[in-house]
């Protein structure tokens, strides 16, 4: 049978061309299947009846010799496998199946495989290609001189070369930036893994190291167990370092990852990460421990036993409720920093149950806490548990919106400080616009609160407690608002000036010294509280008396998206309220002044003023600056905050003064340089320093850095540290100093890292957000840096 001349599509038998059911998976990218002859029914009838749609200039089928032979653009196509070839022959005596001139072999899984000559036998479960390359799904690249496979499992090429990095489009660039050449390269499908023998890494074509052994999984493998790249790391503090982490694929849901940290001065580091996927959520642990060789005696270091357990879980019970944990236990206070883990300085965890149903919630939480920074915490309280309820009723027929919201908690301290609370508010507001345009909202607030105490030291008595008490009280609030926006329009300008007043009466009751004051200690008073109904943050102190709160906010909107705007304010009030520290602003009959000034004249320009000024002196009280500026490849972002000294915080041990500045500065499309300072003006002390150098293309990345910390605490001590991080596409990311190690890892290996790196988060590149210390620096009222 033969014909010439004319397209050939039709179907035959699967044992004709048997070894399209046998092509290996992830052995080559897929296109999708061509739509079959006859509709749906027939796409639908021939990967199931074991038939072959065939497509062909050219077919004959030589029946003396037993030989199909298929030429001229063949296209061959079987349950989502395809073969394209200029020349195909199946010999049904030998069983042998030949493919020749520009073979292609496409797979469902979205790889393809590029030949010139192809040779299938012994059913279809060994044959050789001549020339091949692979074309992976993530546009890896694997090619060899020629391939052998044998049982269907296992292909061998022979000096074979493997890249994830696109190749230069520039004339006469042909060499990737990046490859890996092996005398053989082994992929082994059982086990779903690629193995290189006597392999060269070469960086821009010159070889760099050699490695005699060398294995990673196959692209069609999400997670295998195994080592990492292990990181080295030297530091001051820890000596040499190195850490040799090992993951392992416990299920698909479950793994874990042992990261053991081998230093020289502190012995070795237990760090190890457990994850579990569950049908209604996830959880996750972080651990590390370490018995330390060298101990500073009268320091937070001087311990036998140090470590931390970090982690995290969340939990749907049904569609509107769920529950969750936080866990952050650390033995001592400089063990996260010492170790490079974490710079945090409070720690909080939580258990807590969630109820969410539109505007109407409930929550149970229970918290407990450690301060970094105190010697001691033993005034630090726990809190098992806090429950809040909230009801929205909605609009009451125009008459307003009416919400009720109650909580109840129990709270005690090491020290033996005891408070349960049950407080309840109803909440009331009725907002409207006159036909003038003045905005006018009237608004009242109910609460009742009932104590029972317990050791609650007295303040004028230091040493003395007050007796077990129960403390009952009603906390009512009237309030109106009133605003006028005026805006003027221009052609390319919109401007509004907007004054607005606010009238509020608390009865001057409730406030006792008998009540512990846990949750309401830090008010801020700044821009965005001065209309604030209640500048308390939590429920043990209420702001009472009569008071008003004055205000002008004016804003300009310029047509390309601009736009500015300055809010100034003061605080009134009939007496004054001994609730607030005088330090806070607001506890004489005239607050300090506050506002806050905002420049955004386009999406290269962003600045911000906030400020309080003390109302006698009119000197800062606070005072904050943050630009954000790019122009052209360079992006500034300065810093500069003022806290003047509160004497009721006891982790504030004066004013607070400090500067900082981050840049990063694209040199090309792949380098950037950065750096940052942070000094602290009020002790004329430099806090830290880094100045670091990266690329990142779409298969490389590296990062060189410098840090420099001047802080000495405990056992902690001023160091310098040179950071060297290298990011291989597919292979993973290994590093030289103290912060390129474990925390590095999070997209490789997903250990939980508290703290942040040098360069950002890895997982997303390998400079992330290089500055990101810097423009993510949280400036705090209190506290040590």
């Amino acid at each position: 049978m033969g014909s010439t001349g004319r397209r050939f599509a039709l179907f035959v038998a699967a044992a004709a061309f048997p070894f399209l059911a046998a092509l290996p998976a992830g052995a080559a990218p897929a296109a999708a299947t061509p739509p079959a002859p006859g509709g749906a029914e027939a796409a639908k009838t021939y990967p199931e009846s074991g038939e072959v749609l065939m497509q062909a200039d050219e077919l004959t089928y030589d029946r003396e010799r037993k030989v199909v032979t298929a030429t001229g653009h063949v296209e061959i196509a079987y349950g989502g496998r395809i073969l394209l070839a200029d020349k195909v022959t199946y010999d049904e005596t030998t069983g042998v199946s030949t493919a020749d001139g520009h073979v292609a072999l496409l797979d469902p899984d979205g790889n393809v495989a590029f030949a010139d000559h192809v040779v299938l036998r012994n059913e279809l479960k060994d044959g050789v290609a001549q020339t091949l390359s692979v074309l992976m799904t993530d546009k890896s690249r694997l090619a060899g001189r020629d391939a052998e496979r044998k049982g269907g499992e296992i292909t061998t090429l022979h000096r074979g070369v493997y890249s994830p990095c696109e190749i230069c489009t520039k004339k006469g660039q042909t060499t990737p930036l990046w490859q890996i050449k092996a005398f053989r390269v082994v992929h082994n499908k059982t086990e779903q893994r690629i193995v290189f023998e006597d392999a060269f890494m070469e960086l821009f074509g010159v070889p760099v190291f050699y490695l005699p052994f060398f294995s990673q999984p196959d692209p069609t493998v999400k997670r295998k167990s195994g080592f990492l790249a292990p990181d080295f790391a030297s530091s001051t503090e820890l000596g040499q370092q190195i850490t040799i982490p090992y993951f392992w694929a416990i299920a698909p849901n479950m793994d874990v990852t042992l990261a053991p940290r081998f230093t020289t001065k502190e012995g070795l580091v237990y760090q190890g990460e457990f994850r579990h996927r569950i049908a209604e959520g996830s959880y996750r642990f972080f651990g590390t421990a370490n018995w330390p060789e060298t101990r500073k005696p009268g320091t937070q270091g001087d311990e036998p036993f140090r470590g931390s357990l970090f982690g995290n879980g969340e939990f749907r019970l049904a569609p509107d409720w769920s529950w969750g944990f936080q866990s952050e236990f650390v033995t001592d206070n400089t063990y996260l920093r010492k170790y490079g883990l974490s710079n945090a300085t409070d720690l909080t965890s939580n258990l807590h149950l969630n109820q969410v149903d539109g505007r109407n919630s409930f929550s149970a939480n229970a918290y407990y806490f450690q301060n970094l920074l105190l010697p001691s915490n033993s005034d630090t309280p726990w809190v098992a548990p806090t429950v809040d309820f909230n009801h929205y009723f909605g609009d009451l027929l125009g008459a307003g919106r009416l919400n009720f919201s109650s909580n109840a908690m129990l709270l005690g301290t090491p020290g033996g400080l005891g408070s349960r609370r049950v407080s309840g508010t109803f909440e009331w507001d009725m907002p409207f616009t006159a036909r003038g345009g003045e905005v006018y909202r009237l608004f009242a607030s109910l609460r009742g609160d009932a104590y029972w105490t317990d050791k609650v030291p007295n303040p004028a008595a230091p040493g003395i407690n007050f007796d077990n008490e129960t403390i009952v009280r009603g906390l009512p609030t009237f309030g109106a608002e009133a605003s006028y926006p005026l805006v003027r329009a221009g052609r390319s300008l919109r401007e509004v000036i907007e004054p607005i007043a606010q009238v509020i009466y608390s009865p001057s009751i409730g406030n006792s010294e008998r009540i512990p004051n846990m949750d309401s200690l830090n008010v801020e008073f700044d821009d965005t509280s001065l209309f604030s109904e209640n500048r308390f943050p939590g429920l043990d102190r209420w702001e009472t008396g009569a008071r008003t709160n004055v205000g002008m906010r004016y804003s300009i909107f310029g047509s390309g998206g601009g736009q500015a705007s300055v809010l100034f304010g003061q605080s009134f009030r009939m007496n004054e309220d001994t609730s607030f520290t005088s330090a806070s602003g607001l506890r004489d009959q005239r607050s300090d002044y506050v506002g806050a000034i905002r420049v955004a004249p386009n999406d290269n320009l962003f600045a911000v003023h906030r400020f309080r000024i003390n109302k006698n002196d009119f000197k800062f009280s606070r005072n904050e600056f943050d630009i954000l500026a790019r122009t052209g490849p360079l992006t500034t972002q300065f810093g500069y905050a003022y806290f003047a000294a509160d004497q009721a915080l006891t982790t504030a041990a004066g004013a607070r003064e400090e500067v900082s500045l981050g840049t990063v500065l694209k040199l090309s499309d792949y380098w950037r340089l950065f750096g940052g300072s942070v000094r602290d003006l009020a002790n004329s002390q430099t806090i830290s320093n880094e100045i670091g150098l990266g690329y990142q293309d779409d298969c490389f990345g590296l990062a060189i850095g410098f840090y420099q910390s001047n802080i000495s605490y405990q056992d902690i001590q001023k160091s310098n540290t040179f950071l060297i991080q290298i990011t291989f596409k597919n292979l993973g990311t290994t590093g030289l100093g103290s912060e390129a190690g474990l925390g590095s890892r999070r997209g490789q290996m997903g250990i939980v890292n508290p703290g942040p790196t040098l360069f950002g988060d890895p997982s997303t590149s390998v400079l992330g957000n290089p500055a990101k210390e810097v423009f993510g620096y949280r400036r705090r009222g209190n506290g040590l840096y």
